[in-house]
């Protein structure tokens, strides 16, 4: 049968325009109202809290312990690989973080923070991201001067056991560089999901 010319009623531009109303009272619908935005600011207020308090516990705690292997290790290689691995944590996590302003009872500015709040949290995600893997070097020399075999040799594990031939092999520096890999996969997509509830909140910013 040959096929008709005329246009589908999806085709026109009146069930284009229709359609487009209704997407629009969808998303409307699902809007949240004004004192569910400054709710969420303000969760999302502690929560960053939260984080940074943790963040510097975590980051102090490391920087404490590596300083005392620099001082404490008489291994050139080892010295050298915790000295650099110090360095990197420090230069990961040891800017200052800014903290936002605190969000007022208006629905504009609650959305407005939570839209920097995720933009900076892509930005920081992907900071870090990019930097992972200067920790390699650090991880390589502590390997190479042999700091998985010494600490099996001061835990005084049996030479025949598998612990210790998996520390004094290669093993410590490849599942450590695979950890490595996996977290620097994780970034990527934590800052991936980030970027997308900015825009969630940039196109409510927007209407």
């Amino acid at each position: 049968m040959p096929e008709s010319n005329e246009p589908r009623k999806t085709d026109t531009p009146e069930a284009a325009w229709k359609s487009r109303e209704e997407e629009e009272q969808r998303s409307m619908q699902i809007a949240p109202t004004s004192e569910e935005l400054c709710a969420m600011a303000q969760s999302r207020e502690k929560l960053n809290a939260r984080v940074i308090r943790g963040v510097v516990v975590v980051t102090v705690a490391l920087a404490a312990a590596l300083l005392y292997n620099v001082y404490r290790i008489d291994q050139p290689w080892i010295r050298l690989g915790q000295a650099w691995t110090l360095g990197v944590i420090v230069y990961l996590f040891g800017p200052a973080f800014e903290r936002g302003h605190q969000p007022t009872g208006a629905s504009k500015p609650c959305v407005q923070f939570l839209a920097r709040q995720h933009e900076e949290r892509q930005r920081g995600y992907l900071r870090i991201r990019r930097r992972l893997f200067l920790l390699i070097p650090g991880i390589a020399a502590s390997c190479w001067g042999g700091g998985p075999l010494n600490a099996a040799r001061a835990r005084g594990l049996d030479p025949s056991s598998w612990l210790y031939h998996f520390l004094a092999g290669p093993w410590p520096f490849v599942s450590t560089v695979a950890v490595l890999v996996i977290v620097w996969f994780a970034f990527g997509k934590a800052a991936e999901k980030a970027s997308q509830e900015c825009e969630e909140f940039q196109r409510m910013i927007a209407h």
